[in-house]
């Protein structure tokens, strides 16, 4: 349960600070007074400093964090964020989301670097593990081993390997595999014969291997560029989902939408594995991924959050004069509202499937 708890506020605070930061400096640079900036939410613990007119706190709700703008609905102050010109408004308000899809490729890029990209001058499907008793056991298979050719066909990919292994279950299959000795740094080409079996026990594949691809290390240019198609995915991916299930008429639940319990229990199920594989890559993908949700759901247009607040900036380009402060005001108040009541509806969700047995993990 601590670690649940500590986990999940660990990770929720990183999220908002790095959010909140991209505000702050972007509104510093367009000379926007920032009251606050504060680590957690009132009250207030200790007074950390002030400087350039901006108090730097700790305060007693050890839960994310804040930036306090002079004026976000009031023109009629010096130096708030309401009076500032259109463009560093949109600005401001951009530099949070802006701050997390960063993060997120940061963090996908060192999932990269970690572990390598596929070798394309070493093709075919590398062996990771034999289980016991199975067919590539019998073989004399190897982890290490990989496998380029099957009886006559060339393998380059496991999906290869996969596909024609599973059209010749029970029947003998010559398997290719080139092996390293790490001692002497050398390879040699071994012809193997295995049956895969028709009903393998549960858990296990046909021949008995679990498979992946040789891989090479990853230079910076190259992880980065993962970064980007990795947090490309997600954004794709969060729209793709909702619309694939309103096009099977399936109800919008089934699309995973979890609240603070559902993301906190998530959170200590992601940080339990990695210290059972002794690994940070769980983590590092979990946070990469609550990221680039964070700075997606921030730009959806809906009033309170970021996304909202530019429709308004918008209108009054489109109108050419703004919409009375304080009837924006009312209107983010309302929007923050429901999304509080969003947030209890999937709270008390997420609490039901806990006791029922019925929530949903992510951990295979």
């Amino acid at each position: 349960m601590l670690l649940t708890l500590g986990s999940f506020l660990v990770v929720i605070s990183i999220l908002v600070f790095v959010h909140e930061l991209g505000h702050f400096l972007v509104a510093k640079r367009n000379k926007i007074v920032v009251e606050e900036f504060a680590f957690g939410f009132p009250p207030r613990l200790i007074k950390l400093g002030e400087r350039g007119g901006t108090v730097y706190a700790i305060n007693a709700i050890p839960f994310g964090g804040y930036v306090k703008l002079r004026g976000e609905d009031d023109p009629s102050q010096e130096g708030s964020f309401a009076a500032a010109p259109k463009r560093a408004r949109v600005a401001v308000l951009l530099a949070g989301v802006t701050m997390n899809f960063f993060l997120a490729v940061i963090l996908f890029a060192a999932i990269a670097l970690l572990n390598g990209m596929p070798d394309a001058s070493r093709p075919g499907a590398l062996i990771q593990e034999v289980a016991p008793g199975s067919p590539a056991e019998a073989a004399g298979l190897r982890p290490g081993d990989r496998i380029v050719r099957v009886d006559d066909t060339p393998i380059y990919t496991t999906v290869d390997l996969q596909s024609y292994t599973r059209t010749h279950v029970g029947q003998a299959v010559a398997y290719t595999v080139v092996r390293r000795d790490p001692t002497a740094g050398t390879e040699q080409t071994l012809t193997l014969t295995a049956v895969p079996r028709p009903n393998p026990p549960e858990g296990q594949g046909a021949l008995g291997v679990k498979i992946g691809v040789a891989m090479r290390p990853a230079t910076l240019p190259e992880a980065l560029w993962t970064g980007v198609r990795s947090t490309a995915s997600v954004v794709v991916m969060t729209f793709l989902v909702p619309a694939t299930l309103a096009r099977e008429g399936r109800p919008i639940a089934d699309a995973g939408l979890m609240g603070p319990v559902g993301i906190a229990v998530t959170t200590g199920d992601v940080v339990r594995t990695a210290a059972a594989n002794q690994t940070v890559q769980p983590i590092l993908f979990f946070v990469a991924l609550l990221s680039a949700s964070v700075g997606l759901i921030n730009l959806l247009p809906v009033p309170g959050l970021d996304g909202g607040r530019l429709i308004f900036v918008l209108l009054e380009a489109i109108r050419g004069r703004r919409i009375e402060p304080a009837r924006e005001g009312l209107v983010h108040l309302i929007g923050l509202g429901l999304l509080l009541l969003l947030t209890g509806f999937l709270t008390l969700r997420d609490v039901t499937a806990l006791i029922t047995g019925t929530f949903p993990s992510i951990i295979p």
